[in-house]
């Protein structure tokens, strides 16, 4: 096929139909180059698995989607967008979908299918009504509001009450996956989850999240409950991690409690009071359970430091565990004849309370196997252990095999992975190493802003190592000497909790021509909102906003990083990666981690082609470990080198 001729030129190349549509659209080479890649992917009759790393500003989505809807439609095929959060689901639902299918001519039909937590479960919130446990000390109003919701609502989707994300009324009424009655339930034919389910079948195009995926596939049912031929996987640096999530077992006091005081355990018990000593039986082994728990609970909390990677089993701890498990076992013993009820019951009233009892029993046996796991510490360094809180972990150290099978099992003629940062030095391999996901074809796409004109990036060395004495203190003139330079407009990103409150405060205390915002002060959102609607403020966060934060324009014009952003060396995963690993682990893990977080961070400074600034690295080691190729990362500008003066910031060479 001549170049010219390409299907994707009519929408992406100069005087197509993108540009014909939009008065501020801007041609963008590395967009049709992208959109005619998957296109050629999506024609070749073999199966694919196309990786391409295309950064900010090219245009990815309708370069990923305008190519798939066009074969898929003409194929009578179906799409899996799969995306880390929620904020390019609903853009991809309420945006850019609608404008394809408008000036594209499609006629696609496409939906958003939330996790389970999302929903509302009708049952429990019905259950918590009556009981009236739905108070939160504002004279009932939050239940009468869920009522009257409830009478109107047509999708059963939480975020449609308004209510801050973090409202005590969710985690009680939301659906879960454990203690899910599935067909026993009496509310199962106006269940939300079912009724999104069977919408989906008749899509075309479905919006998901890796959560949501991985939940399905590698747990108990194997598959996603709505078929699809092609999976598209945005933001795809960021599927590990979900994977992680979904494969970790968490055991915790709360759990515990909450287990046996449940509607569940009280449903079970009624099965038994035909035989009282039975029944009596079984509340002395919960009794027991809860009692042992305490103290397993409690000896956890003096014998584990928080956050520690646990190497190796403590007997004493895994005794006191097992304990828990025999009184767990025990009742489950009892519990066998209820079991056995589940064929015989009728539908109604009895089937319900019995659907709740044996839910309730599985949940406990789920309990009981996790506790030992967690305990036993047996498949260490392959999963790593730990204590969170009142709460045992334990997570696979290495994802690529669950995340390779996952995403396969459902055997898709057409795999596209993509994201702003894939690569490391130009090479997937890191990525590859990662997902155990072996791509057909790969793609490096250049930006399509002139970096060079629109950017610089500055390296301080403090003259301080991060352990030596005024260091911090050092880093607090430094940063707010550079943000009174710039007018405000700074982004600053630290590698502790400790320093971002220590900067928060230090430029708070101070009377500036900017406002301050400081992590943790607000919840996350209202935090960014405040930050992006105030023109001339200073952001203070940890360098977990590298990512989520798009402040285009005059609004961010300075992104400050204290240190190469290194994972934590205490994490429990890269503890037992570095375990897993040997010497190896720094060059095969720490270091292309580091080398792509730091490649986030500076990217959150350049959103449009009009943008300007400057990226500061308060660590001179990017210059001076010239072994490590951290720069090789960076974006193609040049490099200034500074000097810290205690009272001014003095250059010293370009790099």
């Amino acid at each position: 096929m001549n170049v010219n001729e390409h299907p994707m030129n009519r929408i992406f190349a100069p005087n197509g139909i993108l540009e014909k549509t939009f008065d501020t659209y801007e041609y963008r080479e590395p967009q049709l180059l992208l959109a005619q890649k998957v296109w050629d992917s999506l024609e070749r009759e073999e199966r694919t698995v196309f990786v391409a790393e295309a950064p900010t500003g090219v245009g990815k989505t309708f370069a990923l989607l305008a190519p798939a809807m066009k074969w898929a439609l003409a194929q009578d095929k179906k799409i899996l967008f799969l995306t880390a959060g929620i904020t390019l689901q609903e853009q991809l639902i309420r945006k850019d979908l609608p404008r394809l299918n408008d000036i594209l001519g499609y006629n696609a039909s496409f939906g958003l299918l939330k996790g389970r937590s999302n929903y509302v479960c009708l049952r429990r919130a019905v259950e918590l009504e009556q009981d009236g446990f739905l108070s939160f000390g504002d004279g009932g109003a939050a239940s009468m509001y869920l009522s009257d919701w409830l009478k109107t609502t047509q999708t059963g989707d939480l975020s449609e009450l308004k209510l801050p994300a973090d409202f005590p009324i969710f985690p009680r009424v939301a659906a879960q996956i454990h203690g899910c009655l599935g067909h026993r339930c009496p509310y199962r034919e106006r269940c939300f989850i079912q009724k999104a389910l069977k919408k989906a079948q008749d899509w075309d195009i479905i919006v998901s999240n890796y959560h949501m995926y991985f939940a399905y596939v590698m747990n108990g049912k194997k598959t996603f409950p709505v078929p699809f031929d092609v999976m598209i996987c945005d933001e795809a640096h960021r599927m590990v991690d979900a994977a992680r999530s979904i494969a970790s077992v968490r055991v915790s006091w709360e759990d515990l409690t909450r287990l046996l005081r449940s509607k569940g355990a009280a449903n079970a018990e009624s099965f038994l009071l035909s035989r009282d000593e039975e029944a009596g039986t079984l509340r002395d082994e919960l009794s027991g359970a809860q009692k042992e728990g305490s103290i397993l609970f409690e000896f956890l909390q003096t014998s584990t430091p928080d956050g520690t990677l646990i190497k190796k089993r403590n007997e004493e701890l895994f005794r006191q565990g097992m304990l828990v498990s025999s009184h767990i076992e025990k009742a489950l013993k009892l519990l066998e004849e209820t079991e056995e009820l589940k064929e015989e019951t009728p539908y109604g009233i009895e089937e319900s309370r019995l659907a709740l009892a044996l839910a309730w029993i599985e949940e406990l046996r789920l309990y009981s196997l996790s506790l030992q796991w967690c305990l036993s510490v047996e498949y260490f360094p392959e999963w790593a252990y730990w204590r969170d809180g009142n709460t045992l972990v334990s997570e696979p150290t290495l994802c690529s095999d669950s995340v390779s099978e996952s995403l396969f099992s459902q055997e898709p003629e057409k795999v596209f992975a993509v994201s702003a940062t894939m690569t490391v030095g130009k090479s997937f391999d890191f990525w590859v190493r990662e997902t155990g996901i072996l791509p057909t074809e790969t793609c490096i796409l250049e930006s399509p802003f002139d970096l060079a004109r629109q950017m610089n990036i500055l390296v301080i060395d403090l003259g301080l190592k991060v352990i030596e004495e005024g260091y911090d203190d050092r880093v607090c003139k430094v940063v707010e000497k550079l943000c009174d330079e710039n007018g405000g407009r700074s982004l600053i990103l630290l590698s502790s909790m400790r320093l971002v409150r220590k900067v928060g405060h230090w430029l708070k205390q101070k009377k500036h021509d900017y406002e301050v915002y400081v992590q943790n002060d607000l919840p996350r959102t209202e935090l960014l909102e405040r930050f992006r609607s105030d023109i001339s403020s200073v952001l203070v966060g940890s360098v977990s906003f590298r990512e989520g934060v798009d402040i285009p324009g005059e609004g961010l014009t300075q992104v400050i990083i204290d240190r190469i952003p290194f994972p934590h060396p205490k994490d429990p995963i890269i503890q037992a990666r570095n375990e897993l690993e040997g010497r190896k682990a720094f060059i095969k893990v720490t270091l292309p981690q580091a080398r792509m977080y730091l490649r986030q961070a500076v990217g959150r400074l350049i959103r449009t082609s009009s943008d300007r600034g400057r990226a500061i690295i308060l660590d001179g080691r990017i210059i001076d470990r010239q072994d490590w190729k951290i720069h090789r990362d960076l974006p193609p500008v040049s490099i200034q080198r500074l000097t810290v003066k205690i009272n001014s910031v003095a250059h010293e060479k370009t790099v």
